[in-house]
């Protein structure tokens, strides 16, 4: 037995044995990149809150990776909750949003405070965001999204399909 003194020593392990080891708290779920109609679809599949304080968007175009969103203090996703963030012009609705300028690229990738990255996905074979395999292209205006558990091999072609935008 081991007895675990610090606080966040114990919160890591209680992580760990919710969403298995070497899987990321939060997933990216679907995308569309659609300039200021896009979005980006996050979602915590966990049974913890996970807290969001300084974790980050970036997109990918060519070999460069630009940050669009660094998630303030105190900002945190429930568990099973899904947040859309959303270009300017994004027509869908959803309880959990955030606006941002646009969403465009050739991928999106997910990354922690320590600017390490949980998650991403590329639409393109040259794109740095893409686990793997690039997601198969979808037609314009459909968007990329996971299964309901958001399950992530690694791999984006077999994890993401296209699917219908949210109303």
């Amino acid at each position: 037995m081991i007895a675990i003194s610090h606080p966040a020593a114990a919160l890591a392990v209680a992580c760990t044995a919710l969403i298995g080891p070497g899987q990321p708290p939060v997933k990216v779920h679907g995308v569309l990149a659609n300039g200021q109609a896009g979005y980006v679809e996050l979602h915590n599949p966990s049974q913890a809150e996970v807290d969001l304080s300084g974790w980050s968007l970036a997109s990918c175009s060519g070999s460069t990776k630009t940050v669009f969103l660094v998630f303030p203090s105190g900002f945190s996703l429930p568990p099973d909750e899904h947040l859309l963030i959303a270009g300017a012009d994004f027509a869908g609705t959803s309880e959990r949003r955030v606006v941002v300028p646009e969403i465009s690229g050739e991928g999106q990738v997910l990354l922690d405070r320590h600017g390490t990255t949980v998650d991403r996905v590329g639409l393109s074979a040259t794109s740095p965001c893409r686990e793997a395999e690039a997601a198969e292209p979808c037609a314009p205006g459909l968007p990329l999204v996971r299964d309901e558990r958001s399950t992530d091999t690694d791999y984006n072609r077999r994890d993401f399909t296209c699917a219908e935008a949210p109303a």
